[in-house]
């Protein structure tokens, strides 16, 4: 059943990332001109600027890692009063942001003072739209990673589509319908709070648990924040590695640079959604395994599932490597040429990273976290030195090397941590996953960038139908010289109950 809802959870996940990148390629140039330039930026600043204060402080992922590692040890108990003292800390963060973002309202004007009086007063009405719903949602954030704890996998990746793809046809049809900027942000909240409600509804339903809510232990609750303080940690680091490039050209750069960034940035950004398919999908599996302590098994689940996760990611990469100029110079124009190898520094790194997620998960369930963090933390910060060094001669490709750089350090230290601390054979995982999976495709991606560079062909439709050539090759290359056979059974056993259900 775990491995059924762990195939089936893959497999929607890699349904709404798929969904998600036709959304951002097509859906949004679509709004831009519905609603004009300025009704979008202030879309797109109320969004992230509310996004600052709605972090989740670290506690989703520890949710999911006491939970499961409860789980493995068979106490519903302990899970019923992980979620009482879990609700109460959020009901509090909840209390506070409120109160936060009710005394900015007041603060706007001088916050934005690049606005005009007439997009202050439209700002303040979407603020108002927004916060009203996250405040609200907020509360249901502990949920998610308890369903993923229970492995509701399907579930939970259902819902997360259902809030992109219902929240996309809604807004175009208000906009068909001559609605403006509020109604998207309405529509975005409303869906959202919507799907949050339904899926503690669902949760309740099918986990039987009841939330203990007069259930407080102080010792519990401090282990609590010990983890969810370093999980908080990476995820600060790993934003502003990334977040802070566009400041940093901003003061020593131009705005020319910070969009050559920015474009090669948010494609970085669709690779990392692809690979974060399966991220939390195995922690419950590896929380039971490294409580027996099977070693041996984390190794092989490792191994099965970096080769799978590699398969995708290099055909992106790869995929880019050879084609990229083209799109690049079809999609945005010839100006943002340079995003190309912005794209290359900030991805090549993730083809390693990427496919280690067993061994991340494995640092959750054993609460080891507060090591990668310090590890993260050190490269982030030698990242952002260095880009600070380069942005003025070098601009945007200078702080996207400097950036690959730091994230190469990031690598070496995780991969260093795995092998002597974990327990974790990492010789044994790349020669098994990266040095027999790389050097055949790694030649024919070469050849095809020489090949498509001397076809002289234009346009969209001659671009896509040269990438499914390629993404075609690759895929035959793969199943006659380097699938094994659990994964050409994997590959089968979809395939034959995919023709069973189409002929019921």
């Amino acid at each position: 059943m775990a491995k059924s809802s762990i195939a089936k959870g893959a497999i929607i996940s890699y349904i709404s990332i798929f969904l998600n990148i036709v959304i951002s390629l097509v859906y949004t140039p679509w709004m831009i001109n519905q609603v004009g330039v300025s009704d979008y930026g202030l879309y797109s600043l109320v969004t992230a600027f509310l996004s600052y204060f709605l972090l989740d402080f670290g506690l989703s992922g520890t949710i999911t890692r006491f939970i499961a590692k409860y789980r493995a040890e068979g106490d519903e108990e302990k899970v019923a009063n992980m979620l009482g003292i879990t609700a109460k800390v959020y009901l509090i963060f909840d209390t506070i942001i409120f109160v936060v973002l009710f005394v900015l309202f007041f603060f706007l004007a001088n916050i934005f003072g690049g606005l005009t009086p007439e997009e202050i007063e439209r700002l303040k009405v979407l603020y108002c739209i927004a916060g009203t719903f996250s405040v609200l949602s907020f509360l249901f954030k502990p949920v998610s990673g308890a369903m993923m704890a229970y492995e509701f996998f399907v579930e939970n990746k259902l819902l997360d589509l259902v809030v992109r793809v219902g929240t996309v046809i809604l807004i175009v049809i208000a906009l068909l319908l001559d609605g403006n900027v509020y109604h998207i942000v309405f529509i975005t909240g409303a869906v959202g709070f919507g799907t949050a409600v339904l899926r503690y509804l669902i949760f309740t339903k099918k986990s039987k648990i009841r939330i203990n809510w007069k259930y407080f232990e102080k010792a519990e609750l401090i282990a609590l924040f010990s983890f969810s303080a370093w999980i908080l940690l990476v995820q600060l680091a790993q934003m502003f590695r990334l977040s802070l490039v566009p400041t940093i050209l901003g003061i020593f750069s131009d705005t020319t640079e910070i969009s050559i960034f920015s474009v090669g940035r948010n494609l970085e950004g669709m690779v990392y959604t692809i690979s974060a398919a399966l991220n939390g999908l195995f922690l419950p599996v590896v929380s039971r395994l490294s409580h027996s302590g099977d070693r041996k098994s984390i190794m092989d689940l490792m191994i099965r599932v970096g080769r799978i996760q590699l398969y995708v990611i290099f055909l992106i990469f790869a995929g880019f490597c050879a084609f990229g100029e083209r799109f690049i110079h079809l999609w945005v124009g010839e100006t943002f040429h340079a995003s190309y190898f912005v794209f290359i520094f900030l991805v090549f790194v993730n083809v390693i990273s990427l496919t280690m997620q067993i061994a991340m998960d494995m640092v959750y369930a054993e609460n080891k976290i507060k090591h990668t963090a310090t590890r993260v933390l050190i490269s982030s910060v030698i990242g952002i030195i260095l880009s600070i060094i380069v942005a003025p001669k070098y601009g945007a490709l200078g702080c996207a090397a400097a950036t690959g750089v730091a994230l190469i350090l990031t690598q070496i230290l995780y991969v260093d941590f795995y092998q002597r601390k974990m327990g974790l054979d990492m010789k044994h995982f790349f020669k098994n996953c990266h040095l027999r999976i790389l050097p055949p495709l790694t030649v024919y991606t070469v050849a095809a960038y020489f090949i498509q560079r001397y076809l002289p062909f234009e346009g969209w439709m001659a671009l896509i139908i040269s990438m499914g050539i390629y993404a075609i090759g690759y895929c035959v290359i793969i199943w006659l010289f380097l699938a094994n056979k659990y994964e050409k059974n994997l590959v089968l056993s979809f395939m034959s109950k995919k023709r069973i259900n189409e002929s019921e």
